[in-house]
């Protein structure tokens, strides 16, 4: 069931009113029931897999000892593996069920919880079977925590208009990114990086540019839908963007983009590696070569190392998200090993960093280098990659021909001339909008549901039929 069909539109009306109208202590039970209805409607087989990891995670962890977590990675990691990587196996059969890695995440999140003693192990299997499977969250995330889930999904709540309001207004906000935004930008990037080797250097440069405004506004439009359908049943969900592209370096880039994974990458992967013997045995020998380096900075290099080329792994076995991740482990390596003697050179030059001209410089920069490493992540190959690479620094010529030969992917004519002017106007429009947001959160408040019924006109006048699948479902 997509989230942006009328059937969708349709389950979520039906289950508000029940929502509501059942007895308040039953509300809960109303979810579990609704979120098992949703994971089944695609494919009633996935909820086998599902009720495996709630099942066998919720029993073993009632008693958390070392054993249990062991065979709670196993089964869980099992499945995931099986699922997401048997095509690179020549096993071409399987499918693979929906958000397994997501509720893979959150069942081996709560695991790792109850071995660090951080939460007590549920008691009631069906509590924790709505944590896992509450239907806002499980197809991309944002990745919840029990510590943060449990109290909102079990209590019970009084319909309050302002709830569904302010739902609302955030739904039609994620369907105008999901629909008019990624959905313009998706034809010209698709259409470049389908044969890049046809396309110059300009052409690659605008489809790079266009998949970074495309990713961003298809993945957190979605989270803006989820997000809003929650606040609508009086659940607050994680938030998993904070206008990443306005980050003035790669580790603040990562703080605001995708927020769960990294947090939970962090909690569940990079901390524990950190602190483990095998990471300070490494971080000693690391040490001799390298004497005057700071302890604490060469005990987070392997464990970087090992984080970055799982969370490339996470994504696919492919060659080109590898390559993405250790791109990205070089660049936080590279960061966290200079950042003392950046401190010092810029209290030499004095450089200031409020200083408006500085900050640009820094923001660019760090969407440089993000730019770089999506032409990986949206590549087909590594070998697509090097040549898109080698094209942007070879080719690259601005002209009046060059311009114009850019603008053939949008298609001929008044065609090409409409989309232009469409996406011009839209791009600009939202980073207005999210630099009046990063300077004022409660920019455009006042009047939002102004702002959203101009938004319902807009997609209705301009918004892409068909795109129902969000980009980060292959995930």
């Amino acid at each position: 069931m997509s989230l942006i069909s009328v059937s969708f539109f349709i389950f979520i009306c039906i289950l508000l009113i029940i929502y509501y109208k059942v007895k308040p202590g039953n509300q809960w039970k109303v979810l579990l029931i609704g979120s098992l209805v949703f994971y089944a409607w695609v494919r009633p087989v996935y909820i086998v897999f599902i009720l495996i990891s709630i099942i066998s995670t919720f029993y073993l962890m009632r008693n958390p000892v070392r054993s249990h977590w062991i065979l709670t990675l196993i089964i869980n990691l099992g499945i995931l593996i099986v699922f997401r990587y048997s095509i690179y196996f020549d096993v071409h059969s399987l499918i693979v069920p929906l958000g397994i890695s997501f509720y893979t995440f959150m069942t081996l999140g709560y695991a790792h919880d109850c071995m660090g003693k951080k939460i007590e192990p549920e008691t009631n299997i069906f509590h924790y079977a709505l944590f896992i499977s509450y239907f806002p969250q499980i197809t991309q995330g944002p990745i919840g925590t029990y510590k943060d889930m449990k109290d909102q999904l079990i209590s019970p709540h009084e319909c309050n208009i302002i709830n569904i309001k302010e739902g609302g207004y955030r739904c039609i906000k994620g369907l105008f990114k999901k629909l008019v935004i990624a959905g313009r930008l998706t034809y010209y990037v698709d259409t470049v990086f389908s044969s890049p080797n046809n396309y110059n250097g300009l052409t690659l440069i605008i489809a790079v540019f266009f998949y970074a405004i495309e990713l961003y506004a298809d993945f957190s439009g979605y989270m803006d839908i989820v997000c809003g359908i929650s606040r609508m049943l009086g659940i607050t969900l994680t938030e998993n963007f904070k206008r990443p592209y306005f980050s003035r370096n790669i580790q603040e880039y990562w703080r605001r983009w995708h927020i769960s994974l990294n947090e939970w990458f962090k909690e569940h992967l990079m901390l524990p590696a950190v602190t483990s013997g095998w990471n300070r045995k490494l971080s000693k020998m690391l040490g001799k070569l390298f004497p005057k380096a700071k302890k604490g900075t060469l005990r987070t290099v392997f464990p970087l190392i090992l984080v970055w080329i799982i969370t490339g792994i996470w994504h696919g076995a492919e060659d080109v998200y590898i390559g993405w991740g250790v791109y990205f482990a070089i660049i936080m390596l590279f960061s966290v090993c200079t950042m003392n003697y950046m401190k010092k050179l810029r209290t030499k030059i004095h450089w200031n960093d409020d200083n408006i001209f500085i900050r640009i410089f820094q923001t660019l920069r760090t969407f440089i280098i993000v730019l770089f490493g999506e032409v990986m992540f949206r590549a087909h190959s590594l070998s697509d990659a090097f040549s898109i690479y080698k094209k942007i620094f070879t080719t690259t010529r601005i002209s009046v021909s060059e311009i114009t030969s850019s603008l053939t992917a949008f298609g001929n004519g008044n065609q090409a001339l409409a989309s232009v002017i469409i996406l011009t106007v839209l791009i600009l429009g939202l980073f207005i909008v999210e630099l009046l947001k990063e300077k004022d959160e409660n920019s455009f408040m006042s009047h939002r549901y102004i702002y959203a019924a101009g938004m319902l006109i807009v997609m209705t006048l301009f918004g892409v039929a068909g795109q129902s699948n969000f980009m980060y479902q292959a995930f």
